[in-house]
């Protein structure tokens, strides 16, 4: 009799689980195209199972059940030198797609003024991109992993983005770097990302430079030093840094770099592999340009740019809410044409979350923008469906009050930027907070 009564219990815990559900889906239907619905259907459907897997171990186990959730803001507030410190909470967290995970102590901040930006869509595939330089070869491919176009850098040569003036004092730089082909018996290669002080396509023509130097091996993708040298520098630095990494090796991984005045950080996905104080220093900083040595397609080899962007830094978002009443950025990333935001979001969405405590008495509106790409029905839904995203990731990631949030969105029609190329189209595609 016992059994009986824990089956009609399960039994009616599944159906309200499943009627709530199908409520849910129904909803959702109205709102989002197929693709974005099949991907939330797949999650929502994994939590209804967790929770009912949830109850039945209580029910049978004559207990509570389960582990206590981690507040997931309990460690958002540390310092820039503790990149990572705590990788085992992964395991522990919801399988969410706007679940952050690792990058929970990511403090990249991505610079407000854009200045270049290149995904390499306009470009023909088997060219050289339009809007990059070099002293070498390279084209515009595509892979069989991978939605995006991509820099396909090779040999010995320099590649540098085309821009009207020098870089700033303040900038940050983002791109996604792939590599394939190495492995057991293959001959390794090397990637330098460096500052220099005059344009040149190579490094030992661009006077006194800055430089972090990558290793492709047999053994992993290895970051291997960072050093200034030439006649404007005053204090040499040279530094090892040794750290290699298997899982990258054949791999994506997303560089994101920051310069400010005389110090550069620079991170590899989530963690951080460089933060030297006084490297920039002179006039070294005013060009940048990714170097390759010994990238050999002949024996497989494959190195990859895309989705590269250069951003001033400016004011800080606090100062432009208080003083303009709003901010935009464009430093909020999301999956191609869908809602999902990506991992490396977490800096710049942990700066307005600690803004947002600070001032906990003001309401923000937060605003979705979109390029024109698409249908402009479809841009106005997933603009929404963007601003709502990210609202729901500060409340339920970082604790901010739900009151104090309201979303809409504004698909194409308030373009600030020219949506004939690139960088206009990156400016146009942004997210905007403004206070009520």
């Amino acid at each position: 009799m016992k059994n009986v009564k824990i089956l009609l219990v399960l039994i009616t815990l599944l159906i309200s689980s499943q009627t709530s559900y199908s409520q849910f889906l129904k909803r959702l239907g109205q709102r989002t195209e197929d693709a974005a619905k099949e991907a939330v259907i797949r999650k929502t459907a994994q939590k209804v199972n967790r929770e009912t897997e949830k109850t039945m171990d209580t029910i049978l186990d004559g207990k509570k059940g389960g582990k206590k959730k981690k507040n997931k803001s309990s460690n958002r507030g540390g310092s820039q030198n503790d990149e990572m410190n705590e990788h085992n909470e992964t395991s522990e967290q919801e399988t969410d797609s706007n679940t952050f995970g690792v990058y929970s102590n990511f403090t990249f901040l991505p610079g407000n003024k854009l200045l270049f930006y290149d995904d390499f869509v306009a470009d023909a595939l088997g060219d050289f991109p339009a809007n990059w330089e070099t002293g070498g070869s390279g084209e515009v491919v595509t892979t069989s992993d991978s939605e995006s176009k991509w820099l396909s850098i090779s040999r010995r040569a320099g590649y540098m983005p085309t821009m009207e003036n020098t870089l700033p004092e303040n900038y940050t730089i983002e791109f996604d770097l792939a590599n394939n082909g190495y492995g057991s018996g293959k001959p390794n290669s090397k990637l330098f990302f460096a500052f220099l002080t005059k344009k040149a396509y190579s490094m030992g023509a661009g006077g006194s430079l800055a430089d972090i130097e990558i290793l492709l091996s047999n053994n992993g993708f290895k970051v291997s030093n960072v050093e200034n040298f030439g006649g404007e520098v005053e204090v040499k630095i040279g530094s090892r840094i040794d750290r290699e990494m298997t899982d990258y090796l054949n791999n994506t991984v997303h560089i994101s770099i920051a310069v400010n005045k005389k110090r550069l950080r620079m991170w590899v996905n989530e963690e951080k592999m460089v933060d030297s104080p006084n490297l920039i220093q002179a006039n070294i900083g005013k060009y940048f340009i990714i170097e390759a040595m010994d990238v050999l397609p002949e024996n497989g080899h494959f190195v990859g740019i895309s989705n590269f962007k250069i951003a001033e830094s400016t004011e800080d978002l606090r100062s432009l809410l208080l003083k303009n009443g709003k901010f935009s950025t464009t430093g909020i990333y999301f999956d191609t044409a869908a809602a999902t935001v990506k991992k490396e979001s977490y800096g710049i969405l942990l700066d307005i979350a600690n803004m947002l405590r600070d001032n906990s008495d003001i309401t923000v509106q937060i605003v979705g923008h979109t390029d024109n790409q698409g249908a402009e029905d479809y841009n106005q839904i997933l603009s929404e469906n963007r601003a709502k995203a990210v609202k729901q990731i500060l409340v339920e990631e970082f604790g901010i009050n739900e009151d104090k949030l309201q979303f809409m969105g504004k698909g194409e029609v308030e373009a600030v930027d020219d949506n004939t190329t690139e960088k206009g189209r990156a400016n146009n595609r942004r997210v905007e907070f403004i206070k009520l």
